[in-house]
């Protein structure tokens, strides 16, 4: 068997490759789904967090779809927040400390896409990130996220003209 030498390795690491698969960038006229802000369609998107079947937080937001250029940055970029009680290790395998813990929840708009919206999910104590991901929040149809066991978030359009259960 005949060994490579680092620089014919390093000559393989430095050949062009097609960009083909790779995502485009978007671009400013480009139309995507956006919460709150210019919304005022009437077109709404339900979140929903739950723990193992328990109602952690909920909220109905409004979405719309705007100009990518149109979305202008919020000086306090809007951010929406729970607090449970909870175990964090459940969240994070190597969290030290046993028992129940205050844990504030964040969720935000990490972008928009021409059929949804990706929310920001994160989870912390007061001393660590417990979990950090994002939600695809459809704005067609209801999605369903399950990054940890029992820990289900959930969102589903509601059209102008129809409203929410009032539990909701």
């Amino acid at each position: 068997m005949r060994l490579r030498s680092p620089v014919s390795v390093l000559g393989l690491a430095l050949l062009p490759v097609s960009l083909s698969g790779q995502a485009r960038t978007s671009a400013p006229s480009e139309v995507v789904w956006h919460w709150f802000g210019v919304c005022a369609t009437g077109d709404s998107l339900v979140l929903d967090v739950r723990l193992d079947g328990n109602a952690l937080y909920g909220a109905t937001f409004p979405i719309c779809r705007v100009h990518r250029r149109e979305i202008k940055p919020e000086p306090p970029q809007r951010i929406l927040e729970f607090r449970f009680d909870g175990e964090p290790h459940r969240f994070r395998g190597r969290y030290r400390v046993s028992g129940a813990r205050p844990i504030e929840g964040s969720i935000w708009e990490a972008g928009g896409d021409r059929y949804a919206i990706r929310l920001g999910v994160q989870l912390a104590t007061e001393q660590q990130v417990l979990l950090n991901t994002t939600h695809v929040a459809r704005a067609g149809s209801a999605s369903r996220s399950e990054r940890v066991r029992g820990l289900v978030i959930t969102t589903r359009p509601v059209r102008r003209g129809s409203r929410p259960a009032p539990n909701e």
